[in-house]
C-alpha cells in the first residue's frame, strides 16, 4: 500500500512539473501559437505521454490555470500565518497570490490573450478558485474578529461579503494598471482603505 501511495505521489509530481513548464510555454508563445509538441519537448516527455495526461490543448490550459491558482492559494495561506495585523497579513497574502497566478501572465507579451482564454476556457475553474481564496481570507477575518483584534459591529455586511467586495475591487485595479509595481502599491493601499472602514475599536 505504501508503494502505491508513493507511485501516486510521483505521478502527481510529474503532472505538476509538466503544468509548470506548460505555463511558461504558454506565456512565451501565447495560447494559439503554442503546440502540444512545444510543451512536450519543454517538459522532456513524448507527445503521446502528454496526451495521456490531458485530452487536448484546451484541457491542458485549464489544468495549468487550476495548478497556478491552487499554488497561489497555498502561498496565500502560508503567508496568512505570518506575523502582522490582519490587514497587513491579508494584503501580503493577496500580493503573494497575485505574484504566482496573475503577474506571470500580464508580464507576458501575450498576457491579454491568455487572460481572455482563461475567462473562456477556465471560467468555472477560476470561479471555484476565487471562491476558495475568498473563503480563506474570510475565515482569517472572522478569527481576527473573534479574538478582538478588529471590530465588525458597524459593518452592514458579513465578513465574506466584505472580502468579496475587496477582491472585486482589486479586479478593477488590474484592468487599469500600467505596471506591476504600481498595481502592488495600489493593492496595498486599497486593503488599507478597506480595513480602515471597519469598526477599529477592538472588542474587549
Amino acid at each position: 500500500m505504501k508503494q502505491a501511495k508513493s507511485n501516486k505521489s510521483q505521478k502527481d509530481e510529474k503532472r505538476e512539473a509538466v503544468f509548470a513548464v506548460a505555463g511558461d510555454v504558454f506565456a512565451r508563445y501565447g495560447f494559439r501559437r503554442t503546440a502540444m509538441n512545444d510543451i512536450a519537448q519543454a517538459a522532456g516527455i513524448s507527445r503521446p505521454a502528454l496526451y495521456l495526461m490531458v485530452e487536448n490543448k484546451e484541457d491542458l490550459f485549464s489544468e495549468v490555470v487550476t495548478f497556478r491558482f491552487n499554488k497561489g492559494i497555498d502561498k496565500a495561506i502560508s503567508t496568512l500565518s505570518e506575523s502582522g495585523s490582519i490587514a497587513e497579513r491579508i494584503a501580503a497574502s493577496i500580493l503573494a497570490f497575485e505574484k504566482i497566478f496573475y503577474e506571470p501572465v500580464v508580464e507576458s507579451s501575450h498576457g491579454a490573450e491568455l487572460m481572455d482564454m482563461s475567462s473562456s476556457i477556465a471560467a468555472d475553474l477560476m470561479k471555484k478558485g476565487q471562491n476558495r481564496l475568498e473563503g480563506v481570507f474570510s475565515q482569517a477575518l472572522e478569527e481576527a474578529i473573534s479574538t478582538g483584534e478588529v471590530g465588525f459591529s458597524n459593518m452592514p455586511m458579513k465578513p465574506l461579503a466584505f472580502i468579496h467586495l475587496l477582491i472585486a475591487s482589486i479586479g478593477g485595479l488590474k484592468k487599469q494598471a500600467t505596471s506591476i509595481e504600481g498595481l502592488r502599491c495600489q493593492i496595498s493601499e486599497l486593503v488599507g482603505i478597506f480595513f480602515k472602514s471597519i469598526d477599529g475599536a477592538p472588542h474587549k
